[in-house]
């Protein structure tokens, strides 16, 4: 669950000369200049307004900005665009911007380090496809690479499929003791058309990726 909200915080304090309050008639007030901000988590993501509040440090009657009389808010206004916003109030923003460059960065090396993949197929590699045309929301199928013979590769599919990428396999899962060949430029074509979503190489034994499991004419994989 995600918590936000709106926040305020005092960014300056002054005396305002020749104020008099309307519940004392004291000249004893001080404005203070607020900046209004959306927070995430408690963390300040950006501010979006400024206002400001009268103080009368005799009574504590508070003014908010909209019941301030006319001759007093020019000075107030002078004030209010004087005073900068805190940096640390966009601190969440920052954070956000930065989270946003790493996993950009992130998905980029990815992006390359599975075309080198494709380029240089291994034994072991992980193929994730998905049928397009299939109205099934569960259309994604996997395959294993075998072994590697010149231009071809020996791959078998796993036993299920599923409805999106997984990053461990079902523990009823595994890949069958068949295989099949298929050319390296069918599996570059598949990954130019976007059929191919991911390849995966240097996985943990705990993920189920070394699974296997028995193939029976009975199987029906609609591979």
């Amino acid at each position: 669950m995600i918590i936000y909200g709106w926040n305020s915080k005092n960014i300056k304090q002054a005396p305002l000369e020749n104020y008099e309050c309307s519940n004392c008639q004291q000249k004893q007030s001080v404005i203070a200049i607020f900046a209004k901000y959306v927070h995430i988590f408690w963390i300040p993501v950006f501010p979006y307004k400024k206002t400001a509040v009268i103080v009368c440090t005799n009574c504590k009657r508070e003014t908010e900005e909209n019941n301030i009389e006319l001759g007093t808010k020019g000075a107030i206004q002078q004030l209010k665009s004087a005073v900068p916003i805190p940096k640390y109030l966009f601190s969440g923003l920052a954070l956000i911007l930065i989270a946003i460059g790493y996993f950009s960065f992130v998905g980029i090396q990815n992006g390359e380090k599975e075309k080198a993949y494709l380029s240089d197929p291994k034994t072991g590699d992980i193929y994730f496809l998905r049928r397009e045309k299939e109205t099934n929301q569960y259309n994604y199928f996997i395959m294993k690479v075998r072994k590697v013979e010149g231009d071809s590769l020996w791959l078998s599919y796993s036993s299920f499929v599923y409805n999106g990428i997984v990053t461990k396999l079902d523990p009823r899962d595994g890949f069958y003791d068949i295989m099949f060949s298929m050319h390296k430029d069918r599996l570059k074509e598949l990954d130019t058309s976007g059929e191919l979503k991911k390849v995966m190489r240097d996985y943990s034994a705990a993920d189920g990726f070394y699974q296997e499991v028995e193939f029976h004419e009975s199987d029906s994989t609609g591979n």
